[in-house]
């Protein structure tokens, strides 16, 4: 037996009481504010926090939510464009529809035409009602054009990108011929509306719309075919 008044030379204040005399295990430590400090998640460093959780539906403190804007949404450019040659497409598809009915049922008209025409070279053995038929044949292919041109802004509109190729061709035409009178005021405005027009259909993100569509319209690759080694 051990004599109580001379413990073992290990501990000579004797063995300390258990921490915790009843089996149960102890509480965690708490912080200062006597809230329990909870074990670290799986994964994180020991001694670091965990990022605050933030309740659903809303945004961390200080974030700004932007709006993005719609990648198909037709840019203002294009619809600017379209509209332009709708607009003065319509009023050539009436005014050559007008003046094609006119050559042809008005004798001023036609004297005026007979007398400018008749003073060109190689236009001498033409009769009064030939030169008619020349220039009202001028007039309906002219309206032809008008309206094509009215069809093809409109698809345009609708993000076709061959509808906007052959439209930008018919303004550059329009151009063209507009500076061969540009002595007129009616020229000079074709002139400054098909140049707009062309610009317009290639600025303001008009090309990343018309190629996004094309892309779109591209059939999916064959399966296997996306992998690398397929």
């Amino acid at each position: 037996m051990s004599d109580p008044n001379n413990p073992p030379p290990g501990n000579p204040y004797g063995d300390p009481p258990p921490s915790n005399p009843y089996g149960q295990p102890e509480p965690p430590a708490s912080d200062p504010y006597g809230q329990p400090a909870q074990p670290p998640a799986y994964g994180q460093p020991y001694g670091q926090q965990p990022p605050a959780q933030q309740p659903y539906g809303q945004q961390p403190y200080g974030a700004v939510s932007y709006g993005t804007s719609d990648p198909d949404k037709r840019p203002g450019t294009v619809t600017a464009a379209s509209i332009i040659t709708i607009i003065f497409s319509a009023l050539g598809l009436a005014g050559f529809v007008i003046l094609a009915v006119v050559a042809q049922v008005s004798d001023d008209l036609a004297n005026e035409v007979t007398q400018e025409m008749e003073g060109q070279s190689g236009m001498e053995d033409f009769t009064t009602q030939e030169l008619l038929n020349i220039v009202t044949g001028m007039f309906v292919v002219l309206a032809i054009w008008s309206l094509i041109a009215l069809v093809m802004a409109f698809l345009a509109m609708r993000r076709q990108n061959w509808a906007r190729i052959v439209t930008v061709v018919s303004a550059a035409m329009t151009a063209l011929l507009s500076l061969l009178g540009i002595a007129s005021v009616v020229s000079g405005l074709t002139l400054i509306a098909a140049v707009a027009a062309i610009v317009l259909y290639f600025v303001g993100g008009a090309n990343e719309w018309y190629s996004r569509k094309n892309a779109q319209q591209q059939p999916p690759p064959p399966i296997g075919t996306t992998q690398p080694w397929g």
